[in-house]
């Protein structure tokens, strides 16, 4: 972690070294989603169906929830931006008719009770991630431009899943899984996303723009709705649950605004001339 952060830090410090540009600073609020999961569905070992409600689905429904993000941004040509990003995100949702998970019959759910009530459950999954975004703006010289966007990111998941209520009132630990928070000695779990969003900039002034995205990215995690993945084999007679590796597919609103800060001596004086190559020239002209 130290060392993305000494990463992020010299990529800002580049970006400052560079003689007379315009910065863009960019703080938003956003509210982000795990759509479903992908890969090779677990199979449900024999006991774990034995035991579940026939109504009951393994789909999580997603519940609105706020996180942060602020952005680095610099051009690169008339068109396209740079950005490095630091972004705080939230996702939570709940199951009214869970099934067992497979995940209850491992050693590993053991770890925090002996016993499990079928009854409603939740997550509570928070990512901490460092961007790289790449965007691309149609109209650069308008007041209203769209652009399209690209990201590449490093994260960390950490995720409790719980009893929606205490289905006991003798039960005194209402975690299921945990993972990266305090009810868990494990450290967070880090991950890698990829995806692409499209948004909007909206010119204010010369100096602020209101900015609008949506993001979809695929993650290497399983565990973003708080339940590990296993999945149910029979070797040699013997039944078995092996762990199920699955990507997560999210999604994620933004909104916030662009602050543009000049640095450097690219004017001289009052009336020096401005170089179009510059980063945010758009808005100056």
């Amino acid at each position: 972690m130290r060392r993305l952060i000494f990463i992020g830090i010299l990529l800002v410090a580049a970006s400052f070294s560079v003689n007379a540009q315009l910065i863009g600073f960019r703080v938003a609020v956003n509210s982000g989603m795990l759509i479903s999961e992908f890969g090779t569905s677990d199979v449900p070992h024999p006991d774990a169906l034995l035991v579940s409600p026939p109504t009951s689905s393994e789909k999580f429904t997603p519940q609105l929830s706020a996180g942060l993000e602020g952005e680095i941004l610099f051009q690169v040509t008339e068109k396209t931006y740079f950005g490095v990003e630091l972004d705080y995100s939230h996702l939570k949702g709940f199951n009214d008719d869970p099934p067992v998970f497979n995940y209850f019959l491992t050693p590993y759910y053991q770890y925090y009770q002996d016993e499990f009530f079928i009854t409603p459950l939740e997550y509570n999954t928070r990512l901490f991630n460092l961007a790289v975004n790449y965007k691309y703006f149609f109209m650069p010289d308008k007041t209203f431009t769209p652009f399209v966007k690209l990201t590449g990111v490093v994260a960390f998941v950490r995720t409790d899943l719980m009893y929606r209520e205490l289905p006991d009132p003798d039960l005194e630990w209402n975690i299921l899984y945990s993972r990266g928070t305090k009810n868990s000695e494990q450290d967070s779990w880090p991950a890698f996303h990829i995806g692409g969003g499209i948004g909007f900039d909206y010119e204010i002034n010369d100096r602020l723009i209101f900015e609008v995205d949506g993001t979809a990215t695929v993650l290497n995690s399983g565990i973003i709705d708080g339940v590990p993945n296993f999945t149910y084999e029979q070797e040699e007679g013997v039944d078995l649950l092996r762990y199920n590796r699955r990507l997560s597919l999210t999604a994620q609103v933004s909104a916030g605004f662009v602050y543009l800060l000049e640095i450097g001596g690219g004017r001289r004086g009052s009336g020096g001339r401005v170089d179009p190559k510059l980063p945010f020239y758009r808005n100056k002209n």
